[in-house]
């Protein structure tokens, strides 16, 4: 006879291992972790959002200048992208975390930035925020799918809409700002932030992504608040770098071809003729003549 347990294995698992579901790298998504032993775990420099919901166990947990922060069971926090952080716990702990750079849905991406009015009134502390239901049940089953081995991408992105969707529903909008606040509290305005990351990224969809807005809002504040597109705005900085690196004193094309990240030495001259007028040899000594000049 079976049991209860055999019944809820996961069956026709051949089906599953040989969807293209299955073979594909999990960008965004969640990961189990049962630690068989006293461990340490933590990142350097977390390339990733992690939100950890502590399953099982006591954690104490080092994050930036948070250290020694205890954790337990039935808690969840949240480690932003690029930050240093350090876990220590027991044999037999259990957490779930999942890894996103932004939500998917623009709603979601919308509801985290209009809490930016709470956060501004919040003493954030590395305080966590309680795991309860419906959120509960959810982190079970989910937790019972990817232990059996239901590993596939289609189901991360789903389970990851259905846990913004739940928190959206039943936790108050404090609670949500405070469990956010280090990707949407930061205290920086729009044009800081704008001003503060346009040379880490290499096009306007990169600096969408690390401003955790929706694209129409993104674009839309961006014009109200530089009084230009942000292509029209990125291409005049864009420029401007060029004409300053050009003007530089002992400076080779090929090293400004390298450094702003052109394709080809004939990209970057008809790139040149096409904005400035003329080739990236006659643009320097058109510069070095004013400064002759001047």
């Amino acid at each position: 006879m079976k049991t209860k347990h055999m019944e809820s294995e996961l069956l026709y698992i051949e089906e599953h291992l040989s969807c293209q579901n299955y073979m594909t790298t999990i960008e965004s998504g969640f990961k189990f972790i049962e630690f068989t032993e006293d461990t340490e775990f933590g990142e350097d420099n977390t390339n990733k959002n992690y939100l950890l919901f502590f399953l099982k166990g006591d954690f104490t947990m080092n994050y930036n200048q948070f250290q020694n922060k205890s954790f337990q069971e039935g808690d969840m926090i949240l480690i932003p992208r690029s930050s240093l952080f350090k876990g220590v716990t027991q044999r037999g702990s259990t957490l779930l975390s999942m890894f996103f750079d932004v939500p998917e849905n623009s709603c979601d991406k919308l509801a985290l930035h209009l809490l930016s009015d709470i956060c501004k009134e919040i003493e954030y502390n590395f305080e966590p925020i309680k795991i309860r239901y419906p959120l509960t049940p959810f982190l079970e089953v989910l937790t019972h799918c990817i232990s059996n081995g239901m590993n596939c991408s289609h189901l991360h992105k789903l389970m990851q809409q259905e846990f913004f969707f739940l928190l959206r529903g039943f936790y108050k909008r404090e609670e949500i700002a405070t469990l956010f606040y280090p990707i949407i509290g930061k205290g920086v305005e729009f044009k800081d932030f704008v001003m503060d990351n346009y040379t880490k990224v290499n096009n306007i969809e990169q600096l969408i992504s690390l401003s955790n807005l929706s694209r129409s809002y993104f674009f839309a504040r961006f014009t109200e608040v530089f009084g230009m597109t942000a292509k029209q705005w990125m291409l005049k900085q864009r420029n401007q770098l060029i004409l300053k690196k050009l003007t530089e004193p002992g400076i080779f094309i090929k090293d400004v071809i390298e450094e702003l990240g052109f394709e080809t030495q004939g990209y970057f001259g008809r790139y040149c003729k096409h904005h400035f007028g003329c080739t990236p040899k006659q643009l320097i000594k058109r510069y070095q003549a004013n400064n002759e000049t001047n």
